[in-house]
């Protein structure tokens, strides 16, 4: 059989199979819906008689008629920009050298950045011109990024964080942040982020003091857990942390351990820490020996801290007076904490401190302040992100 005559068979059983699979459902993004049609007919072997006898592939192929490993896809159910694996099976071997190909884009668009399972030693810095970029790993425990700089090694805390985020809009999901260098290291952050928009979705951010530095911006985070010993929940953004686990672990002072402690440093400022639909509950390495220690809800870190707990679950035995001050006591009377509908082990305010700037408990109206809509505005960004959230309470 010539060749010719060969093609004009191939495309004689392709047209039929197109007529015949109109009504299928199958969609993909870069081929015709009746191409999984196709694909079973050439996997079955129906046209091998045809390529013995001499029918040689077209200069024009269709890769989708070919066998090839499918594209991975995120969790988020979308194809990746670009893969980083360390088996080699990726775009990139390392985080970094993805986040540097963002910056090849014509635009601000999403650029998504699929991590693979494995631990990633990488200190990363998403700069301010890496916009829209989302990492989506394989999830807690199994994607990690992990580093160990401290600020008793000589970092200041933001230099100290396994990784920076400056890019405005940035979104990970389902990713470990972890920093190692132990409750002796002072502070030493996992993550830290500057950036506007910045959300987080079913991570985990592991350290002592300082894991969590949320320091300008509005960000998000839902469905996370975050673990420390001092201030592991610090900074001077506007950030609502949503439906998520918070634990606290053993300190190296042996005596407190504080959750919060923003640094909002204007009474005009519209930035605070707020904690909403949260558990907070003690580390494994804290549980034999929880009652050796005194656990605070936060502290000011400057006079106008704000920290707000809102219909949170107690599952540990917090100090009846729920905050405490600084060594220097600055910020006690201008400070602004405030808690609303908690329930559980420690979420009595019968005992709580007595200061000006502790609001006690507050009403619905009042909470409603501090709710996704109202205090980060986010019926205008995070549906963008992908990430579900709670507007109101």
């Amino acid at each position: 059989m010539s060749t010719s005559m060969a093609m004009k068979l191939v495309l004689f059983a392709l047209l039929m199979i197109k007529n015949a699979s109109a009504d299928e459902q199958t969609h993909t993004e870069k081929s015709p819906s009746w191409v999984s049609t196709v694909e079973r007919i050439l996997y079955q072997g129906q046209l091998k008689f045809l390529l013995r006898h001499g029918l040689r592939r077209p200069r024009h192929w269709r890769p989708w008629l070919t066998p090839v490993s499918p594209v991975p896809r995120t969790r988020t159910g979308r194809n990746p920009d670009v893969v980083v694996a360390q088996d080699g099976s990726g775009n990139y071997g390392t985080i970094k050298e993805a986040l540097d190909a963002s910056l090849d884009r014509r635009d601000d668009s999403r650029f998504v950045i699929y991590v693979k399972c494995g631990t990633y030693n990488e200190y990363l810095v998403v700069t301010e011109h890496m916009k829209n970029v989302m990492l989506c790993g394989d999830g807690i425990g199994n994607t990690i990024i992990t580093g160990s700089h401290s600020a008793r090694a000589g970092y200041k805390t933001w230099k100290a964080a396994t990784v920076v985020v400056c890019g405005d809009g940035f979104v990970a999901r389902d990713i470990t942040f972890r920093n190692t260098a132990g409750r002796e290291a002072y502070q030493a952050p996992a993550l830290a982020s500057n950036a506007q928009h910045s959300a987080f979705y079913r991570c985990s951010f592991e350290g002592y003091q300082d894991t969590l530095y949320v320091q300008s911006g509005q960000q998000f985070y839902r469905e996370c857990e975050i673990s420390g010993t001092v201030d592991f929940i610090c900074g001077n953004a506007a950030v609502v942390i949503q439906n998520s686990n918070i634990y606290a672990k053993r300190s190296r002072t042996g005596k407190e351990i504080v959750i919060a402690a923003s640094n909002r440093n204007s009474q005009d400022s519209r930035t605070g820490i707020v904690i909403h639909n949260c558990r907070i509950m003690a580390g494994s390495d804290l549980k034999p020996v929880m009652h050796s220690y005194k656990i605070y809800l936060g502290r000011p870190w400057r006079p106008y801290a704000r920290t707000i707990y809102i219909q949170d679950e107690f599952d540990v035995a917090v100090d009846p007076k729920g905050w405490v001050g600084t060594d220097s006591s600055s910020g006690v009377g201008s400070a602004d904490f405030r808690e609303y509908g908690n329930r559980g082990w420690g979420a009595s305010t019968r005992g709580r401190v007595r200061w000006s700037g502790y609001r006690g408990t507050v009403d619905s109206s009042e909470a409603e302040q501090f709710s996704v809509a109202n205090f980060i505005q986010g019926d205008s960004w995070l549906p963008g992100t992908g990430i579900p959230f709670t507007s109101g309470l």
